[in-house]
C-alpha cells in the first residue's frame, strides 16, 4: 500500500503541470489554427488528467481510509486488488510523464516559432 500511495503522491503535483500545459497550449493555439498534431498533444494531456482522476476515484472506492492511511490489514481479495492497482499506477505514471514531455515539447516549439 505504501508503494502505491507513494507513486500517487509523486504524481499529484504533476496534475498542476498537466493543467498548466493544457491551458498554455489552448490559449496559444485557438481551435481555428491548431494542427492535428497540436490537438493530439492537448488531447493527450486531457486523457492523462482524466486517467489520474479515474484512478483516484477507483482506488478510493476499493480501499477505505484506514487501509490507505493507517495500515489496516487487507483481506486476501483486497491484497489481490492492491497488486492490480500497483501495476495500474505505474502505467498511469508512464502515461502522465509522456503527456507532460509531449506537452512541454509542443509548447517550446510553439514559443520558438513565434
Amino acid at each position: 500500500m505504501e508503494a502505491v500511495v507513494a507513486v500517487h503522491d509523486e504524481l499529484m503535483p504533476k496534475m498542476t503541470t498537466i493543467s498548466r500545459l493544457q491551458e498554455q497550449l489552448s490559449e496559444s493555439l485557438p481551435d481555428s489554427i491548431r494542427s492535428e498534431k497540436q490537438q493530439a498533444v492537448i488531447d493527450e494531456l486531457e486523457a492523462a488528467n482524466d486517467a489520474m482522476m479515474d484512478w483516484m476515484q477507483d482506488f478510493g472506492t476499493a480501499f477505505d481510509f484506514e487501509e490507505i492511511n493507517k495500515g489496516k490489514p487487507l483481506t486476501a481479495a483486497k491484497q489481490d486488488s492492491l497488486k492490480k492497482y500497483a501495476l495500474s499506477v505505474q502505467a498511469l505514471k508512464t502515461q502522465m510523464l509522456a503527456a507532460i514531455a509531449n506537452g512541454q515539447k509542443a509548447f517550446e516549439t510553439l514559443k520558438q516559432n513565434r
